[in-house]
C-alpha cells in the first residue's frame, strides 16, 4: 500500500517526466500511433492523462476507468495544441496532488494516480522511445495491483506476487516489469508463455491481465 504522500510524489514525477517527453514532439510524432493502445495517437495518451487529473480534481468519477469515460477526455483535447493539454495538466496535476495528501478522498483511483500514468508512461516509451518508467513506479504500481493472496504466484528478482481471485495454482518467473506490462494486458499470450512456468501456463497467460490482453506481441 502506498501512503498519500508518496502515491502524489510518483505521480508528480511521471507527469514531469511525460511532459518533457512529448512537449517538443514534431506534429508527426504527435500523431504517431501507440502500440499499446492501437485506437490513440501519442496526443490522444496525453489528452487522456490531462482528462484524469481534471474529472478527478472535480469528483468526476462515474464511468471510471472504462472507454466511454476516457473517451470524452480525448474527444474535448484532440483538436488542442499540446501545449494547451500541457499547460492544463500543469494546472490541473498540482490540484489532484493536493486533493491526494489531503486526504479527502478514498477513491482509490483518485488515490493512486500514479498506476494509470505509469502504464501509459511505458506505452508511450513503446511509441517512441522515451525511456521506461523507473524501477521504482511499476515495483509500487505492482504492490498496489498484486496485494492479496491468489493462486498464480509470479517471482521475479525484486519480489514475489500473488495473482487471481481463482484458477489452478501455478508458479512463475519472469521479470518485474514484463509482470508490471503483462497485469495491464500489455503483453500477449505468447509472450507470456515464454516465462518460466510451473504449470498452467495456457490458463494463466490468457486470464492473468486485469485490462484486455493484447493480441500483439508488444516490445517496450
Amino acid at each position: 500500500m502506498t501512503d498519500a504522500s508518496r502515491s502524489a510524489e510518483l505521480y508528480h514525477a511521471g507527469r514531469e517526466r511525460i511532459a518533457a517527453a512529448v512537449r517538443d514532439l514534431s506534429p508527426d510524432d504527435l500523431d504517431r500511433q501507440v502500440p499499446a493502445c492501437p485506437q490513440w495517437s501519442v496526443h490522444s495518451l496525453v489528452s487522456h492523462l490531462t482528462g484524469v487529473a481534471a474529472d478527478f480534481v472535480v469528483g468526476n468519477v462515474t464511468g471510471a476507468p472504462r472507454p466511454p469515460w476516457t473517451a470524452v477526455q480525448v474527444a474535448i483535447r484532440r483538436n488542442l495544441p499540446i501545449s494547451d493539454v500541457l499547460d492544463e495538466w500543469a494546472t490541473v496535476g498540482p490540484q489532484l496532488e493536493k486533493l491526494i495528501v489531503g486526504g479527502t478522498t478514498s477513491h482509490p483511483l483518485v488515490c493512486n494516480p500514479y498506476v494509470d500514468a505509469a502504464v501509459h508512461e511505458a506505452d508511450l516509451h513503446g511509441a517512441i522511445g522515451s525511456g521506461r518508467p523507473p524501477t521504482e513506479l511499476w515495483l509500487a504500481t505492482l504492490d498496489w495491483m498484486l496485494d492479496e493472496p491468489g493462486p498464480l504466484t509470479v517471482i521475479t528478482p525484486d519480489g514475489t506476487y500473488s495473482a487471481g481471485s481463482e484458477g489452478p495454482t501455478a508458479v512463475a518467473r519472469t521479470s518485474s516489469y514484463e509482470l508490471f506490462r503483462a497485469v495491464f494486458g500489455r503483453r500477449s499470450t505468447a509472450q507470456m508463455l515464454d516465462w518460466e512456468w510451473d504449470g498452467h501456463a495456457a490458463t494463466w497467460s490468457t486470464h492473468l491481465a486485469l485490462l484486455p490482453q493484447t493480441s500483439v506481441p508488444l516490445n517496450d
